[in-house]
């Protein structure tokens, strides 16, 4: 008598997982189209202080996106919320970057076949965060190259 073997799964422990927003690997694909929407988002936020006279250098934007980079790990934000008109304000881009998860959808194709609008996943988030902050850093780079090549000329 021939055993009977089980049906095989049609579809891998992984591949279910990465349906699950809260476990999918980042998709490395989507960062540009979500970096773009984050630079809309901060160039919008950072208008917002024009009134106000705040506008924000390098390192206080950086300090946002790290902030933002440890909420993507579970951790809570560094500082509390300001008592001055700045700090309040560069908080207030860490909370505007911190809601931008639940603005964007990338697309997923599930296993019945159709294709569905999921928010984008956190490690998709948190790369996201990363590509902003290493380009941040690396135009300041380039920024102090160029006046440091202007101060010998």
């Amino acid at each position: 008598m021939a055993t009977k073997r089980p049906k095989k799964a049609k579809h891998t422990e992984l591949e279910l997982k990465s349906l699950n927003p809260q476990e999918a690997p980042a998709d490395l694909r989507q960062i540009q189209a979500v970096l773009g929407k984050v630079q809309i988002a901060i160039a919008d936020y950072l208008k917002s202080g024009a009134p106000l006279k705040i506008t924000l250098n390098p390192v206080e934007i950086l300090s946002a996106i790290e902030a933002a980079i440890r909420e993507a790990e579970g951790k809570p934000s560094p500082w509390p919320d300001g008592a001055d008109a700045r700090t309040f304000f560069i908080h207030g881009l860490y909370d505007d970057l911190i809601q931008q998860p639940s603005n964007i959808f990338e697309t997923k194709r599930f296993p019945d076949g159709t294709e569905r609008y999921l928010p984008i996943s956190p490690a998709t988030w948190k790369a996201c965060l990363e590509k902003l902050r290493s380009q941040i850093v690396e135009a300041g780079l380039q920024i102090a190259k160029h006046e440091a090549a202007k101060r010998k000329a």
